[in-house]
């Protein structure tokens, strides 16, 4: 005579690759579609051409200093922290020399971050478009790396 096994109280809820409340687990895929700091950048400033002409200018300023936030990142050479968005310090990280008027803008771009309902007027949005544009040419000008298209439809 065979005797039948039990699993009990604890082995009942032991099931194999079920999580809670009884899904399966998900399985972990690979990140094909990391993006890297040059990809973040134009991603970012397609975003903010778009917002640009939309006329949603905070969301737009926004989107341009996170371009070139990650557009000098891209230029830095080592690692660079994901917390370091000062864009002074990661313009003297990346390049040597500075331009004055390179600096400038960098300075005037520098603290906005960090969305302001309706604060920013047309003409301020159309200054802080040109100073971004010029830092992304000069940045482009000193790298190895391929310019994107800062005119972007």
């Amino acid at each position: 005579m065979e005797k039948r096994k039990t699993a009990g109280v604890g082995g009942l809820l032991n099931f194999p690759r079920l999580s809670w409340p009884f899904k399966k687990r998900k399985e972990k895929e690979p990140e094909d579609d990391v993006f890297y700091p040059l990809d973040q950048a134009q991603d970012n400033w397609k975003k903010a051409m778009h917002l640009y002409r939309s006329g949603r200018y905070d969301q737009a300023t926004i989107h341009f200093r996170r371009s070139l936030t990650m557009l000098l990142k891209a230029n830095c050479p080592g690692f660079t922290s994901s917390a370091e968005n000062n864009l002074l310090s990661l313009a003297k990280k990346a390049f040597h020399t500075i331009p004055e008027d390179i600096k400038t803008a960098l300075i005037f771009i520098n603290p906005h971050y960090a969305l302001v309902k309706s604060a920013y007027s047309t003409a301020f949005v159309d200054d802080i478009y040109e100073r971004s544009k010029i830092i992304a040419e000069w940045v482009f000008s000193q790298s190895s790396y391929s310019s994107f298209d800062l005119e972007v439809k």
